[in-house]
């Protein structure tokens, strides 16, 4: 089960970066006028009837000339491969009696996502966005946490573990808040450092860019129309990166002071949080070319894993507490 479980995590990485790619781009990122085509996502997307087999020739020789034609086939078949590996992996832990939950959580998510990818076209609706973002990321961290749950135990001391889940929470919570950026078409909107064209807070305008149940409108060329909310978005989003990478630093060093089977993890920590946060400031100050925010993305992601080793690390060991015990 755990090579089946490590074969998912690659391909998971590999998920989560495809996607991460296709919705940047669609949204505009690095194409060719920028910054006038951010946020340019045409008429939202109707039902039309099963086109004949000579017009779904036609649009399939049409997709294949798009700049996007190599990334959609290739995450599908990343897709459904991991698809079929999952299923897999929960009748293996039905058999060998071991991490059900986690594994029929994976199936129940992935049967999610495929529906999901139904209506995952366009980027007209907030909700469908951030379904696909987190959904993903909660797909990274359940694989994480299987193939990491098999390995070693140090059982580091409560203030650490509570430190690692403070830090994997707010990590979390500002992952979504990145998704709902990216799903405003908020990206742009403060190009100024350290605030946000001499404003920190977030106004109230916060809960419009916060409901998900709303549909982009746009204007006659397709222009995702936007206000105030993608200022609030913005904002929060950098005070929740700026919250985030304290604590995940405060326990990287934590972890550090645990002792020599924590070091390699918490140097790991200090690593990914610096690279994170470095991104997201060059991000901004060189336009948000479309390279540094898919890498914006990836080392979220492998930040969360660093997080959630940590915390497999800091569990207690069986065999120790059995001997203590004794």
């Amino acid at each position: 089960m755990n090579l089946i479980a490590k074969i998912c995590l690659v391909l998971v990485i590999l998920l989560v970066s495809l996607s991460a790619y296709l919705r940047l781009a669609h949204s505009g990122i690095g194409c060719a006028d920028w910054p006038a085509c951010y946020g340019r996502i045409g008429d939202a997307p109707v039902v039309r009837q099963a086109p004949a087999a000579e017009d779904a020739y036609q649009q399939l020789v049409s997709r294949a000339n798009e700049s996007l034609a190599w990334a959609t086939p290739l995450h599908r078949l990343v897709a459904s491969v991991l698809g079929l590996l999952i299923v897999f992996l929960a009748l293996l832990s039905v058999r060998q009696k071991r991490h059900r939950v986690v594994a029929f959580s994976l199936l129940a998510l992935t049967v999610y996502l495929a529906v999901l990818g139904i209506r995952s076209g366009s980027l007209h609706d907030p909700a469908v966005v951030m379904g696909n973002l987190a959904g993903g990321f909660c797909m990274l961290g359940l694989v994480g946490w299987l193939v990491f749950s098999h390995g070693k135990r140090h059982g580091g001391s409560p203030r650490v573990r509570w430190l690692t889940v403070t830090a994997i929470a707010l990590l979390s919570l500002q992952i979504l808040l990145g998704g709902l950026t990216s799903a405003n078409f908020a990206a742009m909107s403060c190009q100024t450092l350290p605030d946000c064209h001499g404003s920190w807070w977030p106004g109230s305008s916060l809960a419009k860019a916060l409901d998900l149940s709303r549909t982009h409108e746009v204007t006659a060329s397709g222009q995702a129309i936007g206000g105030q909310e993608r200022l609030e978005i913005h904002k929060a989003h950098r005070l929740g990166g700026l919250l985030a990478v304290i604590v995940t630093v405060f326990t990287a060093f934590a972890a550090l002071l645990e002792g020599r089977g924590f070091r390699g993890v918490a140097v790991t920590i200090f690593i990914l949080a610096g690279a994170e946060f470095t991104i997201g400031v060059s991000s901004i100050l060189s336009g948000i070319p479309i390279g540094l925010a898919v890498a914006h993305n990836w080392f979220a992601g492998l930040l969360l894993l660093a997080l959630l080793k940590l915390l497999a690390l800091t569990r207690s060991n069986p065999q120790r507490h059995r001997r203590d015990s004794a």
